[in-house]
């Protein structure tokens, strides 16, 4: 993990609560800008429920004991976030949570343009890298899941965040697909710095494109660290098991096909 010094993004002991049942056990993760943490794990595990708090949400999970510090800011369990933390991006799992259905693409790119300001040669560029045309006045029903959430990915990038937050960010796509978006987000986290945070259940994408691995069984972190170590040498039985019954050291592909 990053040394203390150059950390951006810090949990420290988080556990969190549904309920009064507990969802998060002593969670703790630091992450350093321009690297890049796949959160690793089976259904109910947890992954989810962490990206939120790190967004400063509060529901349905509350925190119990532990801190959170982002980009100089630091918050408790005992505070109430008021916003969301600035400087960071979230790109849902599912396209349907990211747009509003009854508004035009082109109207809700817009807002975000005229919002962040920037170049919109270099917008409709990544657009463009990322496959996409030009909305015109279609709403989102009318894109297919993949081309919406291709678009959540480049609106995110966009915005130029420290911090870059994916949950399941590859689940409405083709693997082609998939392995072209994630080297675009890849390209653009390496050259501004951006430091990205990425659920996954996927060990394939953990091992093509994280530098870290965090393993998380029942609301804990079985095991972190760089990610060759944690994927060829698991400390821990979860972690063994997980990476023996998954294919992910010959999954990786580099090549590019349209989506369909």
């Amino acid at each position: 993990m990053p040394s203390s010094t150059d950390v951006l993004l810090k949990i420290d002991a988080l556990s969190a609560e549904i309920g009064g049942r507990g969802i998060l056990h002593d969670v703790g993760v630091e992450v350093a800008p321009s690297d890049w943490l796949a959160i690793v794990g089976g259904s109910g595990a947890g992954k989810s429920t962490l990206l939120r708090l790190i967004m400063g949400l509060r529901r349905p999970a509350h925190p119990t004991a532990g801190e959170i510090r982002f980009d100089g800011m630091r918050w408790t369990s005992t505070e109430r976030v008021h916003t969301r933390p600035k400087g960071i991006s979230f790109v849902p799992q599912s396209p349907a949570h990211g747009f509003d259905p009854l508004r035009r693409l082109r109207w809700q790119l817009g807002q975000l343009v005229r919002r962040i300001g920037g170049e919109s040669q270099e917008h409709e560029a990544l657009l463009q890298t990322l496959a996409l045309p030009d909305p015109q006045r279609l709403y989102p029903h009318e894109w297919s899941r993949g081309m919406q959430q291709r678009l959540l990915l480049a609106m995110a990038l966009m915005s130029d965040p420290k911090l870059l937050i994916l949950d399941e960010p590859t689940s409405a796509l083709d693997p082609l697909i998939a392995a072209q978006v994630l080297q675009q987000v890849q390209h653009n986290a390496a050259a501004k710095g951006i430091a990205v945070v990425m659920v996954t259940h996927d060990l394939a994408l953990a091992a093509t494109y994280a530098t870290q691995i965090a393993i998380m069984d029942r609301g804990r972190i079985v095991e972190a660290g760089p990610s060759d170590v944690v994927l060829n040498t698991p400390r821990t039985d979860y972690a063994r098991e997980l990476v023996a019954h998954q294919y992910w050291h010959t999954a990786r592909v580099d090549t590019f096909a349209a989506d369909q």
